[in-house]
């Protein structure tokens, strides 16, 4: 977990000038991860709404109803539109830069720019999940961050292996390596990472359905956190294989001739 930090803070130092364009992508990265918390609020208050449909008039029951999709609809269009603002972020930041590249180093910077984007959104998405499942029940916001730890440090394993190879393999040149041995080792390297945390979900899925039955957690904050299990799990495993390319585009390290 250490070592994504570290290298995800070398690269984005690496690829980014100083000033206005990392605060940019930073404020990129916060917005989201707010998305992300606006997805568990649609969540929570579209269980509340089922579970509790009988409390409401036809009246109530109808704004409630806009209201959830007008505040879905709000989080996909954010998401649209930052996603693709970043394209033009990257643009400015690197004009701003003013380094010689070859038309290879660009396609490696824009395609480790946008992996390093990805996990460090995926990150701070993490960070509001587990800000969301305190909110929720601590004593599982609690158990969720252990079991998160463990599967970060895994896959931080992994990352820092799949550097040491790829750069390996790099230094042999494309034409001594064979094509389906780069794709294989980072694929099975990015599916290992989305295997483990498929592992700590199922895991956190039993836990929850113990606490459930043994009445210490309410339905409707049941059906959010089983919900917002399985986003974890897809953010983890989006993580890993954006980390996995990563590692294969790593600018940082001596490049071969092959591009993806």
């Amino acid at each position: 977990m250490v070592f994504i930090a570290k290298e995800m803070i070398a690269g984005f130092r690496h690829l980014f000038p100083r000033g206005r364009f990392r605060f940019v992508l930073i404020v990129l990265s916060l917005i989201a991860a707010g998305i992300s918390v606006s997805e568990l609020l649609v969540m929570k208050f579209f269980a509340t709404l089922v579970l509790h449909e009988g409390d409401y008039d036809n009246t109530k029951l109808a704004i409630a109803a806009v209201g959830f999709f007008a505040f879905f609809v709000i989080t996909r269009v954010g998401q649209f539109y930052q996603r693709n603002y970043r394209v033009k972020a990257f643009a400015r930041s690197f004009r701003a830069a003013k380094k010689d590249r070859t038309v290879k180093e660009e396609n490696r910077e824009w395609a480790m720019a946008f992996e390093l984007t990805n996990v460090v959104s995926l990150g701070t998405q993490l960070v509001a999940i587990i800000a969301f499942f305190l909110f929720l029940n601590p004593m599982l916001a609690l158990i969720n961050a252990v079991v998160l730890m463990v599967i970060l440090q895994v896959v931080g394993g992994i990352f820092r292996k799949q550097i040491a190879e790829h750069a390996q393999l790099n230094a042999l040149g494309a034409k001594k390596v064979r094509a389906d041995k780069r794709y294989g080792i980072r694929i099975k390297a990015a599916e290992t990472g989305a295997l483990v945390s498929g592992a700590g979900t199922l895991f956190l899925l039993a836990l929850l359905l113990f606490l459930s039955i043994d009445g210490q957690i309410t339905p409707a904050n049941t059906l959010v956190v089983f919900l917002g299990v399985r986003l974890q799990n897809s953010v983890i495993s989006n993580a890993s294989r954006s980390l996995m390319r990563y590692a294969k585009s790593n600018s940082r390290t001596e490049v071969d001739d092959d591009s993806e």
